[in-house]
């Protein structure tokens, strides 16, 4: 019992009274030590701010898959992986390569979403079928066949790195092979017959 009652003593003087004391290191240095925590007086307050938040920048809306998964895609599908939105398969219900008047080329793929991407090119070799986006930061030399933009229901999306493969197949049909790697979006990755 006189144990207990010593040591409940020392405790109490240690939580009363601050505590300091010299420490010695390496033969005739020494360091005071003062060790006093105060008991900080803790107040919580509501306050309802009048200032608005920053809206941040929105993503690309969730659209619901909008087939009856009656209908048959003959075209080929695209998947968008790593997006903030998560993963998405998106399939192709149509796909056209319109060309322009001033030397683009756009490849339209119409989702099943009813979202519109959209890649736009130049062919500088007309014997190669591989288009490559140009990032200084990633390709040392300018490519014959460039990407120069894809654009996601007429919205640009910027890219890190990305080539798609245009193969003719038959009369009048390609095979297109997609890797777009964009900064925001994810990527893009796919096979589309049209």
């Amino acid at each position: 019992m006189k144990k207990d009652s010593f040591l409940l003593l020392f405790f109490s003087v240690l939580i009363i009274f601050p505590i300091s004391a010299q420490l010695v290191v390496g033969g005739r240095v020494a360091v005071d030590i003062d060790i006093n925590l105060p008991i900080p007086d803790v107040v919580i307050e509501r306050r309802t701010s009048k200032q608005q938040l920053p809206k941040s920048k929105r993503g690309r809306p969730i659209v619901i898959h909008r087939c009856d998964h009656t209908c048959h895609h003959d075209f080929g599908a695209i998947q968008n992986q790593n997006a903030p939105s998560g993963e998405y398969l998106y399939q192709v219900a149509n796909a056209s390569l319109v060309p322009s008047e001033n030397g683009e080329d756009h490849i339209v793929y119409d989702l099943d979403t009813g979202d519109v991407l959209e890649i736009i090119i130049v062919t500088g070799n007309y014997a190669d079928y591989n288009y490559h986006y140009f990032n200084p930061d990633y390709n040392s030399l300018l490519p014959d066949n460039i990407i120069l933009a894809i654009t996601f229901n007429g919205q640009e999306i910027p890219l890190h790195t990305g080539s798609i493969s245009i193969e003719p197949q038959g009369i009048g049909g390609y095979h297109s092979v997609l890797n777009l790697h964009s900064i925001y979006e994810g990527n893009f990755n796919g096979t589309v017959n049209f």
